[in-house]
């Protein structure tokens, strides 16, 4: 079997997601309790979630555009503060601004960008995320030859378009597509339903969750290369 084609999911596969988003909400957290207190106090609330569930409840396609809902729950937590519309819409753009400067200033796992680099020598190299992330604000862009997010898309793994999504834009038959990412269901399940080749991104040592099948797996990238050949 030739793979021609790797695709990665991006948070919690090339980098720990976790980290990096306490750090951009506590951010952007300080910046609105220097500048519209009123909406600080309402952070932690019950409201936050409401805000959030009405907004999805409205428009349900922010499921998988979050940024988007994002800056909508910005904007409806400062009116809900008091403040008026013109200085709401102000507030949630340089709020989001704020917070996705520091949502895209990620710490790579070890190895991964080193692998990145090599794999990109002798396959085409994807993008697959449900996530947001901003691969030319992170400095990676050029590494990849496709990327698709859920907000690109309108949908989200394990939603078989977003694996087809790959599959139509490099040509290539399922069978000869790579898909390495953390999540035994959106990423292995969703790949391999697809008839594409999953690899598992096992960061933490887990059992693996799904007796119907086995998966190949990693738990540091300075094995991927060999995981890769020894399975595909």
């Amino acid at each position: 079997m030739t793979i021609k084609s790797i695709s990665f999911d991006l948070d919690d596969t090339l980098w720990p997601l976790m980290p990096t988003i306490l750090k951009a909400e506590e951010t952007t957290n300080k910046w609105i309790a220097d500048n519209y207190p009123g909406t600080s106090s309402l952070l932690k609330s019950k409201d936050v979630m409401q805000i959030r569930d009405k907004l999805i409840k409205q428009k349900p396609n922010l499921v998988n555009q979050i940024s988007d809902l994002r800056k909508e729950m910005f904007y409806e937590l400062n009116v809900l503060a008091g403040y008026s519309k013109e200085e709401s819409i102000k507030m949630s753009e340089e709020a989001f601004d704020i917070y996705f400067k520091q949502r895209n200033t990620i710490t790579f796992y070890k190895d991964a960008l080193k692998t990145l680099k090599l794999l990109k020598k002798n396959y085409s190299l994807g993008v697959i995320t449900n996530g947001n992330a901003n691969l030319k604000k992170i400095g990676i862009d050029h590494l990849f030859d496709y990327i698709f997010s859920a907000a690109d898309l309108n949908a989200h793994k394990p939603d078989p378009s977003v694996f087809q999504a790959a599959i139509d834009i490099t040509g290539l038959s399922p069978n000869e597509i790579c898909h390495v990412g953390d999540h035994p269901i959106n990423d292995v399940q969703g790949s391999y339903d697809c008839g594409l080749n999953p690899i598992w991104f096992n960061e933490s040592g887990k059992e693996w969750p799904i007796k119907e099948f086995s998966v190949a797996e990693f738990s540091e990238w300075n094995e991927f290369e060999s995981v890769l050949e020894k399975n595909f």
